[in-house]
């Protein structure tokens, strides 16, 4: 037995369950499960087995739970689940979902909601109320009586807080997962309104604290009294529960509003599963099942250094091979420096570099991407994966830039790649994909994007990849490209590569009286970061990034005659000059380059000052109509932006 082994693994496990219970998980529920897993398999009785939670702390009160809230053993493969069933008195099983979101008590005295307390470490949590209260699927008061008697001076409600799927995307965009939101939005302090988006469902009722004669009963009570419960079915038998559980696999899981990552299996009649006693501190009479893991403990081999479009370097992993879901994986993205400190930071503290022969966590996200989560540790020392340098690519040297290292060099052809793949994506230039880009690249005569105007259209139709002509693939794609020659100034500006400023801070720069290319050119440091929203850093790109721009610049804009590109810059002086607009619930790209023709500008988000809010639906009380509502904007339709920009 690898006493050390065993020790890191229960040391990384306790880390993670602080993260988790603390509304900041550091791994995703399959990393954290392959290591209990490797854990099991090297010391199945070690002792963080028997724990529950994490402790609570921060500035909530805590509060001892009235009745403890335990945690359960798993199942992850059907033979698991066969020995329980088998082992179990009472055949009748309710398997129902095992929902991905954080463990509620709700509390009611005289019928009326009380108080609302995480489950913590299972003994102590922390008293949320006035968090919930706002929440959807909280029952305010309870009616008279509950399966038929009357209702007790005390009723405890246990279940789990939800972000739905379709709230999330609602309300939540550019979080990190429903799970993560659903934990640390209802621990907030402040700025609690979105607690409106999260869903409390109900899976047990305890009136007085003593469970009601069925687990059956217990569900359907819970319906009857206003609550939202989780889905659950009737089995009998083992080969029944194995239906119930592919059934889910298959379809069931994915067609669901909420995250689950198992099902929950639960011997029917109250009587028999207590009797059956515990394990571990946990219940025998229930078990969790467990959906199959994305996830492995594998070795690390070596770090391979990767070019991206727009000379951005990132860090892939190089793995011994292991299937995930169906697929050998051997190599992932660490995406970026902070990322690989964050990673190392959990093994090794005070460390940065990862070690040949580090033992890592890998996962295949959603079944698709591959992921390291975690890193154990246990590397050679002597065989560090040092961050290179030079750049891969060309060779010249490579820069720090905020997470990432970057390559600077304007000669690299994973920089001139990258350019010209930005400007027809932001362009939205049809036709002209990656195969032909590369063609152009390779041919040698285009090496920045004012190239592109200057190439003959039937040079380019008799450019071969792989023998193969591109013909009028390649004809298409340049007409598409020379139909788009009048931009609007943010247009122009958002897609020369200039860092971190894009198309969005371009009209920022534009809306702030930087409105030609002459003042940008003028533009100095302060008068940018004094922009709202800007800052020096920003400011500081720009001015410097517009100025290494100016010849390309001049390239774009000079007459065909003089070799140039022929780029025109529109003048935004029509009859929306002065207007903006925010578009929800749709997107219409020739709506938008319409309201911008007309001298409108158009906004991503609802604020103070705003003239319109488009909308699908003038009607609706989404999250956007309802800010629009605070600062009295103008909500219209679809029919009545398009009239006012001319289309």
């Amino acid at each position: 037995m690898n006493r050390l082994q065993i020790n890191t693994l229960a040391t990384r496990i306790e880390q993670a369950r602080q993260s988790y219970y603390a509304g900041a998980p550091e791994m995703s529920d399959a990393a954290f499960d392959a290591l209990e897993d490797e854990l099991r398999r090297l010391d199945p009785t070690n002792a963080v087995f028997a724990k529950v939670g994490a402790p609570v702390g921060g500035s909530w009160p805590s509060v001892k739970h009235e009745i403890p809230m335990g945690s359960l053993n798993k199942a992850q493969i059907v033979s698991e689940v066969g020995i329980w069933f088998r082992n179990m008195k009472s055949p009748v099983t309710i398997v129902g979902d095992k929902l991905d979101g954080a463990s509620l008590a709700v509390e009611y005295e005289d019928r009326k909601f009380v108080r609302a307390v995480t489950r913590g470490d299972g003994v102590t949590g922390d008293e949320i109320t006035r968090n919930v209260a706002l929440m959807k699927g909280v029952v305010k008061v309870l009616p008279p009586t509950i399966n038929g008697q009357p209702t007790p001076k005390k009723v405890f409600i246990r279940g789990e807080v939800v972000v739905k799927k379709s709230d999330f995307a609602a309300h939540f965009k550019g979080e990190s997962n429903p799970r993560n939101t659903a934990s640390g939005t209802m621990k907030r302090q402040s700025n609690a309104g979105p607690c409106q988006h999260l869903t409390f469902i109900a899976y047990q009722l305890l009136p007085d604290g003593v469970a009601l004669p069925s687990k059956q009963a217990e569900l359907n009570e819970l319906k009857t009294l206003g609550f939202q419960t989780p889905h659950w079915a009737v089995c009998s038998t083992a080969a029944e529960i194995e239906v119930v559980y592919q059934a889910y696999i298959n379809g069931i899981r994915d067609s669901l509003d909420y995250l689950i990552d198992g099902l929950v299996l639960d011997i029917n009649a109250r009587d028999a599963r207590e009797a059956e006693g515990d394990l571990n501190g946990k219940p025998k009479g229930s078990i969790a099942y467990k959906f199959p893991h994305e996830s492995k403990p594998t070795i690390l081999r070596a770090v391979r250094w990767q070019v991206g479009n727009s000379g951005r370097i990132t860090p892939v992993g190089e793995f011994d091979t292991v299937n995930l879901a169906g697929a050998n994986v051997s190599q992932a993205s660490l995406h970026n420096l902070s990322n690989i400190a964050e990673l190392v930071k959990a093994a090794r503290p005070g460390q940065t570099l990862l070690f040949a022969g580090d033992q890592i966590i890998a996962s295949r996200r959603n079944d698709v991407i591959p992921y390291i989560e975690a890193v154990i540790g246990g590397g050679d020392a002597t065989k560090p994966l040092t961050v290179p340098t030079a750049c891969p690519s060309c060779g010249g040297l490579l820069e720090r830039d905020g997470e990432y290292l970057v390559c600077k060099s304007e000669d690299c052809e994973a920089q001139a790649t990258g350019a010209l793949k930005r400007w027809v994506k932001k362009l939205e230039i049809l036709q002209f994909g990656e195969v032909l880009i590369q063609a152009l690249v390779d041919d040698g005569r285009v090496a920045d994007i004012g190239d592109l105007y200057t190439f003959d259209i039937d040079e380019a139709a008799g450019l071969e990849v792989e023998g193969r002509r591109l013909g009028d693939t390649a004809t298409k794609a340049f007409r598409n490209l020379h139909a788009k020659k009048s931009l609007p100034l943010h247009v122009l500006v958002g897609s020369l590569g200039i860092p971190l400023i894009g198309r969005s801070m371009a009209k920022t720069l534009a809306d702030a009286g930087f409105d030609t290319l002459s003042k940008m050119y003028k533009a100095r440091y302060a008068d940018i970061a004094a922009i709202p929203g800007v800052g020096e850093t920003k400011a500081k790109a720009f001015v410097d990034g517009f100025n290494k721009k100016i010849g390309l610049i001049a390239k774009l804009l000079a007459d065909p005659s003089d070799g140039g590109a022929g780029i025109q810059v529109q003048i935004n002086d029509g009859n929306l000059k002065g207007l903006s607009f925010c578009v929800t619930g749709f997107r219409d790209s020739a709506l938008t380059d319409a309201i911008e023709r007309a001298g409108g500008t158009v906004k991503g988000s609802v604020s103070k000052g705003l003239t319109y809010l488009v909308a699908l639906d003038p009607s609706s009380t989404s999250g956007k109509a309802q800010q629009a509502a605070k600062y009295g904007v103008k909500v219209i339709g679809i029919p009545e932006a398009k009239k006012l920009a001319g289309i």
